[in-house]
């Protein structure tokens, strides 16, 4: 029987895809679901009495806690340890990123196989912006809203664009709520969500929508690739998983260089095992995905998305080829995750909602996150 692969519909899956087509004798192949229905079908199968696929992507700390906690993966160790020898030597795990790896982990055991990041990188003009020498400019949030302003001329340019859509604002928010010294749960492990300082963070960054494009609410992904290819605006944050369709495509030449934030957000994709099927069909599973998600793999995955996970990806040569590629590195230095505490999935949609409701005016900050502190606290009481 065929390895079946679920994951997502992004650019990363390119590389394993053509990875696959490569190793025909591992009999295995991916099958794209299209994000907004990903969710649901993930939960399907691993629920179902078996999964009806062996393999899934899934976006490292913001589910993998949830999902571990409930015993819907299988642990990758044991797996591993009945995989042969050669095979691992292979795939080479000492290679991938420490923090990386980290994200892959829950509990001490590790779940999934690293593939991709997904965290921010901050486009910036060239042209509009002396940053001096460095490599690499970090660039405070709280900075943001003067090198906005000094550089909004709308309607022809505009001083920035935020990824505000419902489905991307609370993500996109984080940098600014790290930085500010915010918090989604207290020391004592309770929520707290509606705290002075993430109030303020949020407040700070609802008012930089006067430096947007009016249509900034609903830029997600596909709208902020485009506000990049037509350069005009002067700073933008996006994936460094979008960074290599970006440059990359036809040869573009973009005007912009790469910065961080000094607290910036990432995500890991990686594939996990469904803990609802046989222990033979899990072992084939990972070994497969061993042999398909090595060195090789990695590297291609700078060319289709440009987030590889692996140090050694992260070669002189390749630094000096892709004009992105420290940037990405230096976030992954810098990224923190959120908690990983399995109830924050209670309420993470609730976030999401509450604060899109703020940005565009239907609630005060204050009010949106108390609106998401009472769920919260309404949630996690009753499920823990």
């Amino acid at each position: 029987m065929s390895i079946i692969i679920i994951g997502p519909n992004d650019p990363a899956l390119d590389a394993l895809d053509a990875a696959l087509a490569r190793l025909p004798h591992l009999d295995a192949r991916l099958h794209i679901i299209p994000w907004p229905e990903y969710r649901d079908a993930l939960m399907a199968g691993l629920t179902a009495e078996t999964s009806p696929w062996q393999a899934a992507f899934i976006p490292g700390h913001i589910w993998l806690p949830e999902l571990a906690d409930q015993g819907l993966l299988a642990a990758l160790g044991p797996l591993a340890a009945e995989t042969p020898a050669a095979v691992r030597a292979g795939y080479d795990a000492g290679d991938v990123i420490a923090a990386v790896a980290n994200e892959c982990r829950y509990g001490g055991q590790d779940f999934l196989l690293p593939l991709f990041t997904d965290g921010h990188i901050l486009f910036y003009l060239e042209k509009r912006f002396d940053f001096g020498e460095d490599e690499v400019p970090v660039i405070a949030t709280r900075d943001i809203a003067h090198l906005a302003r000094k550089t909004h001329h709308p309607p022809k340019h505009y001083g920035l664009a935020l990824k505000a859509d419902a489905s991307e604002i609370f993500t996109d928010w984080l940098p600014y709520l790290w930085e500010a010294g915010g918090h989604i749960f207290d020391d004592a492990g309770r929520p707290d969500i509606a705290n002075p300082v993430n109030i303020d963070a949020l407040a700070y960054y609802c008012s930089l929508r006067d430096y947007c494009p009016p249509q900034t609410a609903v830029y997600g992904n596909a709208e902020i690739a485009d506000v990049i290819r037509r350069g005009e605006t002067a700073l933008v944050a996006t994936w460094g998983g979008q960074a290599a369709p970006l440059f990359l495509e036809n040869d573009a030449d973009l005007p912009y260089r790469a910065a961080v934030f000094p607290t910036p957000w990432n995500a890991t994709w990686g594939v996990g095992i469904p803990a609802n099927q046989p222990v033979s069909a899990q072992q084939r599973a990972l070994a497969a995905l061993m042999q398909a998600m090595g060195p090789e793999t990695d590297r291609a995955v700078i060319r289709t998305a440009g987030s590889p996970v692996r140090t050694s990806s992260y070669s002189p040569e390749a630094l000096a080829r892709y004009p992105w590629l420290a940037a990405q590195r230096a976030m992954l230095d810098r990224a923190k995750p959120l908690p990983a505490d399995p109830r924050l999935g209670l309420f993470l949609g609730d976030l999401y909602e509450y604060v899109h409701r703020a940005f565009v005016g239907e609630m005060s900050p204050a009010a949106a996150l108390q609106a998401v502190q009472t769920q919260a606290v309404r949630t996690t009481d009753t499920v823990y």
